[in-house]
């Protein structure tokens, strides 16, 4: 298999993160150590598997999470869907490292300080390569796209556009590559998509990251890379970012000084501090258990039509999600297969003690 990105070389890059690991490693780990202590919790449709957790993640912390030690099938099991094999090179792989460490040491470390942030803030970058950010940022999309990371495709004229920027401009170093950049007559087609960036103040001593990347937010685009919030259009200026809701983000935008990006000659990224943050998480939250409880709802209501010839009403439903929840169990293994089933049993249990319907 051709390497996804130049198409030359073969896809010998294993165990390749789709976002940098330095980017990604406070969501996952209390101490914001990177590969081997993470735990990642993947919320999807009917997900039934435990945490994925690194190899250095002591028994007694797995324990911590699932009441228990993990059995052979489930160590068998353990996916990291952060991480990726053979879709691109080893040589492109290097290049994608230039534009990571050179977004990490002109943006990230330089954004730290958030205390005159009134809620929210505006960084420019005024001594950072507007060129190089961006083309950090079209890595990010372009990765979680040919891995189709949560389903994500960009369309395919956009991929196609990025992958040309990335193979052109990128060289073997940060400075060759600035020097090309420089000396290029058609650079500015880099510049002409709109993006906004934010970076989220977070609290040192918490672990409560988040990845999202979502299909259903493509105009723009919308990513969540644990501290930093992307949104991205791939039509140039012919298209205005809309105001979706977007976990209440969008609302908060439109009270912002003017933070899009476009054939920039500085970079501006927005800043929301600690209590802004917050906020913002729990709505994430907020939305993705109501998305779980429409998963395991639609699951019961299938499985309690297969048997009974009929579906469950709005209070059977109710009685079900209440007994998968309210209980206990070590977060880890709540929703697991067995838990679920039980839970099912339960309500059946509790349906024929209130004879709510015929015999159960």
């Amino acid at each position: 298999m051709k390497c996804s990105l130049c198409n030359r070389n073969e896809a010998n890059q294993t165990g390749a993160h789709i976002f940098p690991a330095w980017m990604i490693a406070s969501a996952f780990d209390e101490f914001g150590r990177s590969r081997g202590y993470e735990i990642i919790y993947a919320i999807r449709p009917f997900n039934f598997k435990v945490p994925y957790f690194g190899n250095s993640v002591q028994p007694e912390k797995i324990s911590e999470q699932i009441g228990r030690d993990l059995t052979d099938s489930e160590i068998q099991e353990q996916e990291n869907f952060m991480i990726t094999n053979n879709l691109w090179c080893k040589d492109c792989e290097k290049r994608f490292k230039i534009l990571e460490d050179y977004f990490l040491e002109n943006v990230d470390r330089k954004i730290v300080d958030f205390s005159k942030c009134n809620d929210i803030g505006i960084y420019e970058l005024e001594k950072a390569n507007p060129y190089l950010i961006r083309l950090f940022f079209y890595t990010l999309f372009f990765r979680a796209s040919v891995s189709g990371l949560m389903s994500f495709r960009l369309h395919e004229k956009t991929l196609i556009k990025l992958r040309y920027f990335l193979n052109y401009y990128v060289k073997d170093d940060a400075i060759s590559t600035i020097k090309f950049i420089d000396t290029s007559t058609y650079k500015d087609q880099i510049l002409k998509y709109p993006i906004r960036c934010f970076k989220l103040e977070s609290d040192p001593t918490e672990s409560k990251g988040w990845v999202f990347v979502s299909n259903k937010h493509s105009k723009p685009y919308c990513f969540i890379i644990n501290d930093y919030i992307i949104q991205f259009y791939g039509k140039g200026n012919r298209a205005n970012f809309r105001p979706e809701s977007f976990f209440g983000i969008s609302s908060i935008i439109t009270r912002m000084p003017k933070v899009r990006n476009y054939k920039e000659n500085i970079f501006i990224i927005g800043l929301f501090n600690l209590r802004l943050s917050n906020i913002v998480i729990r709505r994430y939250v907020d939305y993705m258990a109501k998305k779980e409880i429409e998963y395991f709802s639609k699951l019961f209501r299938t499985l309690f039509n297969w048997k009974f010839k009929h579906f469950p009403d709005e209070l059977i439903t109710k009685i079900f999600i209440k007994e998968l929840i309210d209980n206990d169990l070590p977060k880890g293994t709540k929703y697991n297969k067995e838990n679920f089933v039980k839970a099912m049993n339960r309500t059946l249990s509790i349906l024929n003690q209130l004879q709510l319907t015929q015999s159960y």
